[in-house]
Protein backbone atom coordinates (compact mmCIF):
# COMPACT_ATOMS: atom_id res chain seq x y z
CA UNK A 1 0.00 0.00 0.00
CA UNK A 2 1.24 3.67 -0.45
CA UNK A 3 1.78 6.04 1.96
CA UNK A 4 -1.98 8.65 1.95
CA UNK A 5 -0.14 11.37 4.37
CA UNK A 6 2.36 11.37 1.44
CA UNK A 7 -0.13 11.49 -0.96
CA UNK A 8 -1.72 14.21 0.89
CA UNK A 9 1.34 15.66 1.58
CA UNK A 10 1.48 16.17 -2.55
CA UNK A 11 -1.70 17.29 -3.01
CA UNK A 12 -1.58 20.28 -0.95
CA UNK A 13 1.88 21.70 -2.45
CA UNK A 14 -0.38 21.48 -5.95
CA UNK A 15 -3.56 23.54 -4.43
CA UNK A 16 -0.90 26.02 -2.61
CA UNK A 17 1.10 26.56 -5.88
CA UNK A 18 -1.72 26.69 -8.08
CA UNK A 19 -3.34 29.14 -5.30
CA UNK A 20 -0.11 31.23 -5.68
CA UNK A 21 -0.34 31.69 -9.24
CA UNK A 22 -3.97 32.66 -9.43
CA UNK A 23 -3.29 35.42 -6.53
CA UNK A 24 -0.04 36.53 -7.78
CA UNK A 25 0.52 35.87 -11.53
CA UNK A 26 -3.18 35.02 -13.45
CA UNK A 27 -4.69 38.41 -11.45
CA UNK A 28 -1.63 40.47 -12.86
CA UNK A 29 -1.89 38.79 -16.69
CA UNK A 30 -5.57 40.17 -16.73
CA UNK A 31 -4.15 43.63 -15.06
CA UNK A 32 -1.82 44.46 -17.74
CA UNK A 33 -3.79 44.18 -20.62
CA UNK A 34 -6.25 46.28 -19.18
CA UNK A 35 -3.21 48.86 -18.69
CA UNK A 36 -2.03 48.55 -21.90
CA UNK A 37 -5.28 49.13 -23.32
CA UNK A 38 -5.50 52.45 -21.80
CA UNK A 39 -2.25 53.59 -22.82
CA UNK A 40 -2.97 52.51 -26.63
CA UNK A 41 -6.34 54.65 -26.30
CA UNK A 42 -4.00 57.84 -25.06
CA UNK A 43 -1.52 57.27 -27.77
CA UNK A 44 -4.05 57.14 -30.39
CA UNK A 45 -6.10 60.01 -29.10
CA UNK A 46 -2.90 62.34 -29.07
CA UNK A 47 -1.87 61.19 -32.43
CA UNK A 48 -5.55 62.05 -33.58
CA UNK A 49 -5.26 65.60 -32.41
CA UNK A 50 -2.06 65.47 -33.47
CA UNK A 51 -2.87 64.86 -36.96
CA UNK A 52 -6.25 66.90 -36.83
CA UNK A 53 -3.82 70.02 -36.22
CA UNK A 54 -1.15 69.09 -38.87
CA UNK A 55 -4.12 69.39 -42.09
CA UNK A 56 -5.64 72.61 -40.04
CA UNK A 57 -2.22 73.61 -40.41
CA UNK A 58 -1.65 72.66 -44.18
CA UNK A 59 -5.22 73.91 -45.36
CA UNK A 60 -4.71 77.40 -43.83
CA UNK A 61 -1.06 77.64 -45.11
CA UNK A 62 -2.45 76.62 -48.58
CA UNK A 63 -5.78 78.97 -48.63
CA UNK A 64 -3.35 82.16 -47.32
CA UNK A 65 -0.59 81.48 -50.55
CA UNK A 66 -3.67 80.77 -52.86
CA UNK A 67 -5.74 84.00 -51.85
CA UNK A 68 -2.41 85.97 -51.83
CA UNK A 69 -1.63 84.55 -55.48
CA UNK A 70 -5.50 86.08 -56.81
CA UNK A 71 -4.64 88.33 -59.81
CA UNK A 72 -0.81 88.04 -59.96
CA UNK A 73 -0.37 84.36 -61.58
CA UNK A 74 -2.11 84.22 -64.80
CA UNK A 75 -2.35 80.99 -67.61
CA UNK A 76 -3.33 83.02 -70.45
CA UNK A 77 -0.56 84.95 -72.29
CA UNK A 78 -2.31 87.85 -72.84
CA UNK A 79 -2.73 88.92 -69.52
CA UNK A 80 1.20 89.30 -68.84
CA UNK A 81 2.76 92.72 -69.30
CA UNK A 82 5.78 92.91 -70.78
CA UNK A 83 8.97 93.54 -68.81
CA UNK A 84 12.75 92.55 -69.15
CA UNK A 85 13.18 89.57 -67.27
CA UNK A 86 12.00 86.11 -66.62
CA UNK A 87 12.58 84.06 -63.88
CA UNK A 88 12.81 80.13 -64.84
CA UNK A 89 12.43 77.92 -61.89
CA UNK A 90 14.62 74.83 -62.26
CA UNK A 91 13.82 71.36 -62.49
CA UNK A 92 15.37 67.96 -63.85
CA UNK A 93 14.75 66.47 -67.40
CA UNK A 94 14.02 63.43 -65.22
CA UNK A 95 11.84 62.15 -62.27
CA UNK A 96 13.30 61.59 -59.56
CA UNK A 97 11.21 58.26 -58.90
CA UNK A 98 11.84 55.90 -62.03
CA UNK A 99 14.00 58.03 -63.98
CA UNK A 100 11.05 58.98 -66.66
CA UNK A 101 10.82 62.17 -68.52
CA UNK A 102 9.95 64.89 -66.38
CA UNK A 103 6.54 67.20 -67.72
CA UNK A 104 7.13 69.71 -65.03
CA UNK A 105 10.59 70.03 -67.09
CA UNK A 106 8.96 70.21 -70.37
CA UNK A 107 6.02 72.34 -69.49
CA UNK A 108 7.96 75.00 -68.13
CA UNK A 109 10.34 74.89 -70.78
CA UNK A 110 7.63 75.57 -72.98
CA UNK A 111 6.13 78.27 -71.21
CA UNK A 112 9.43 80.03 -71.02
CA UNK A 113 9.91 80.20 -74.95
CA UNK A 114 6.10 81.21 -75.09
CA UNK A 115 7.18 84.55 -73.00
CA UNK A 116 10.26 85.62 -75.00
CA UNK A 117 8.78 84.64 -78.72
CA UNK A 118 5.89 86.56 -78.05
CA UNK A 119 7.68 89.78 -76.74
CA UNK A 120 7.05 89.10 -72.97
CA UNK A 121 10.42 89.11 -71.66
CA UNK A 122 13.48 89.80 -72.82
CA UNK A 123 15.36 87.81 -71.02
CA UNK A 124 15.75 84.72 -69.01
CA UNK A 125 17.26 83.66 -65.53
CA UNK A 126 17.21 80.13 -65.08
CA UNK A 127 17.57 79.65 -61.23
CA UNK A 128 17.97 75.78 -60.12
CA UNK A 129 20.19 73.55 -58.70
CA UNK A 130 23.55 73.31 -60.55
CA UNK A 131 24.39 69.35 -58.59
CA UNK A 132 20.83 68.03 -58.84
CA UNK A 133 19.84 64.16 -58.84
CA UNK A 134 23.02 62.46 -59.23
CA UNK A 135 24.92 65.10 -60.56
CA UNK A 136 22.32 66.55 -62.72
CA UNK A 137 22.91 70.50 -63.63
CA UNK A 138 18.92 71.71 -63.91
CA UNK A 139 20.16 75.31 -65.27
CA UNK A 140 22.55 73.91 -68.10
CA UNK A 141 19.55 71.43 -68.91
CA UNK A 142 17.57 74.28 -69.18
CA UNK A 143 19.49 76.39 -70.97
CA UNK A 144 20.27 73.72 -73.84
CA UNK A 145 16.28 73.14 -74.29
CA UNK A 146 15.65 77.25 -74.89
CA UNK A 147 18.59 77.48 -77.73
CA UNK A 148 17.08 74.21 -78.98
CA UNK A 149 13.74 76.28 -78.79
CA UNK A 150 15.13 79.21 -80.76
CA UNK A 151 16.31 81.68 -77.62
CA UNK A 152 19.75 83.06 -78.20
CA UNK A 153 22.62 82.22 -75.80
CA UNK A 154 22.91 85.71 -74.68
CA UNK A 155 19.43 86.27 -73.57
CA UNK A 156 19.87 83.34 -70.98
CA UNK A 157 21.63 83.79 -67.38
CA UNK A 158 22.63 81.47 -65.26
CA UNK A 159 21.93 80.90 -61.51
CA UNK A 160 22.82 77.41 -60.46
CA UNK A 161 22.52 78.56 -56.55
CA UNK A 162 18.98 77.99 -56.33
CA UNK A 163 18.68 75.17 -54.72
CA UNK A 164 15.07 75.98 -53.00
CA UNK A 165 12.21 78.21 -54.22
CA UNK A 166 13.86 81.03 -51.18
CA UNK A 167 17.34 80.94 -52.48
CA UNK A 168 16.03 81.17 -56.45
CA UNK A 169 14.20 84.53 -55.10
CA UNK A 170 16.40 85.90 -52.44
CA UNK A 171 19.50 85.72 -55.31
CA UNK A 172 17.21 87.00 -58.26
CA UNK A 173 16.91 90.38 -56.16
CA UNK A 174 20.08 90.64 -54.22
CA UNK A 175 22.44 89.26 -56.10
CA UNK A 176 21.19 89.86 -60.10
CA UNK A 177 19.49 93.32 -59.21
CA UNK A 178 16.21 92.00 -60.86
CA UNK A 179 13.32 93.52 -59.26
CA UNK A 180 10.77 92.69 -61.61
CA UNK A 181 10.21 90.13 -63.56
CA UNK A 182 7.96 86.70 -64.65
CA UNK A 183 8.27 83.86 -62.82
CA UNK A 184 7.83 80.77 -64.78
CA UNK A 185 6.17 77.60 -62.98
CA UNK A 186 3.75 75.69 -62.41
CA UNK A 187 0.77 77.24 -61.41
CA UNK A 188 0.97 76.28 -57.17
CA UNK A 189 4.60 76.86 -57.57
CA UNK A 190 4.26 80.46 -58.43
CA UNK A 191 1.59 81.16 -55.96
CA UNK A 192 4.50 80.01 -52.95
CA UNK A 193 7.32 82.04 -54.96
CA UNK A 194 5.18 85.25 -55.01
CA UNK A 195 4.52 84.93 -51.37
CA UNK A 196 8.02 84.28 -50.88
CA UNK A 197 9.02 87.13 -52.37
CA UNK A 198 6.84 89.60 -51.36
CA UNK A 199 7.09 88.35 -47.64
CA UNK A 200 10.89 88.07 -47.43
CA UNK A 201 11.62 91.83 -47.16
CA UNK A 202 13.13 92.23 -50.96
CA UNK A 203 12.94 95.36 -52.64
CA UNK A 204 10.52 93.90 -55.65
CA UNK A 205 7.77 95.67 -57.85
CA UNK A 206 5.32 94.53 -60.63
CA UNK A 207 5.79 90.81 -59.96
CA UNK A 208 3.41 88.44 -62.07
CA UNK A 209 3.67 84.56 -62.62
CA UNK A 210 2.94 82.83 -66.42
CA UNK A 211 1.70 79.62 -65.07
CA UNK A 212 2.81 76.74 -67.29
CA UNK A 213 0.65 73.36 -67.62
CA UNK A 214 0.58 71.28 -64.53
CA UNK A 215 1.05 67.59 -65.35
CA UNK A 216 -1.62 65.17 -64.57
CA UNK A 217 0.34 62.12 -64.82
CA UNK A 218 -0.47 59.57 -62.08
CA UNK A 219 2.67 60.21 -60.34
CA UNK A 220 2.37 63.73 -60.97
CA UNK A 221 0.18 63.90 -57.64
CA UNK A 222 3.23 63.43 -55.19
CA UNK A 223 4.41 66.92 -55.98
CA UNK A 224 1.01 68.32 -55.73
CA UNK A 225 0.81 66.64 -52.26
CA UNK A 226 4.28 67.80 -51.70
CA UNK A 227 3.42 71.25 -51.96
CA UNK A 228 1.00 71.29 -48.91
CA UNK A 229 4.03 70.73 -46.38
CA UNK A 230 6.46 72.68 -48.72
CA UNK A 231 3.74 75.75 -47.63
CA UNK A 232 3.87 75.42 -44.29
CA UNK A 233 7.91 75.17 -44.43
CA UNK A 234 7.67 78.41 -45.89
CA UNK A 235 5.99 80.33 -43.24
CA UNK A 236 8.56 78.96 -40.97
CA UNK A 237 11.42 80.02 -43.51
CA UNK A 238 9.71 83.52 -43.36
CA UNK A 239 9.28 83.74 -39.44
CA UNK A 240 12.74 82.57 -38.98
CA UNK A 241 14.50 84.49 -40.95
CA UNK A 242 15.99 81.73 -42.84
CA UNK A 243 18.54 82.75 -45.59
CA UNK A 244 19.89 81.40 -49.00
CA UNK A 245 22.47 78.53 -48.99
CA UNK A 246 24.58 80.91 -50.91
CA UNK A 247 23.98 84.42 -51.52
CA UNK A 248 27.43 84.87 -53.22
CA UNK A 249 28.84 88.22 -54.77
CA UNK A 250 26.46 91.10 -55.61
CA UNK A 251 25.94 90.84 -59.86
CA UNK A 252 23.50 93.23 -60.68
CA UNK A 253 21.85 93.37 -64.65
CA UNK A 254 19.53 96.44 -63.65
Amino acid sequence: MGHPIKKMKINWIKVSFIVFLHKYCIKRVEIIPNEMKKVFKTIAKISAYLITICIILMLVCNSIVSCNAKGKVFSELDSIAPTKWGLLLGTTPQTRIGNRKNMFFKYRIDAAAQLYHAGKVERILISGDENSLDGVNEVVCMRDSLVARGLPTDRIVLDGKGFRTLDSMVRAVKTYGIKSFVIISQEFHNERAIYLAEHLDLDVEKLQAYNAVSPDSGWSFITYAREYLARVRMFWDIISGQQPQELGKSEPFD
